[in-house]
């Protein structure tokens, strides 16, 4: 049975890095996941992506692990929509 509100891991929800962090040659941390990119322009660039075996072990064996995945990756892509939406329209935040 998932745990309460009250009763979850901090990590709950932060499988995935906040990409909207990301910053060239800094490496960004989830729970059980980190980038890292190295260069950036036109096209694939230098970039990693790894998995944190030992961490993702223990998300999967996690009471809460559906609720957390669901709402991970629903933040993974909310971000990716965020990021998109400024990319293409850079009026985005902008005031009146």
């Amino acid at each position: 049975m998932n745990a309460t509100v009250e009763h979850r891991l901090a990590c709950y929800g932060a499988m995935f890095p906040d990409f909207s962090r990301l910053k060239l040659k800094e490496k960004l941390e989830g729970q059980a996941f980190t980038a890292q990119v190295m260069n950036s322009g036109t096209g694939a660039q230098g970039r990693k992506l790894e998995v944190r075996q030992d961490a993702w072990e223990k998300c999967v064996g996690c009471p809460d692990y559906r609720t957390c995945y669901d709402l991970s990756l629903a933040k993974l892509l909310m971000n990716d929509i965020l990021m998109n939406t400024m990319v293409a329209n850079p009026w985005v935040g902008v005031g009146d």
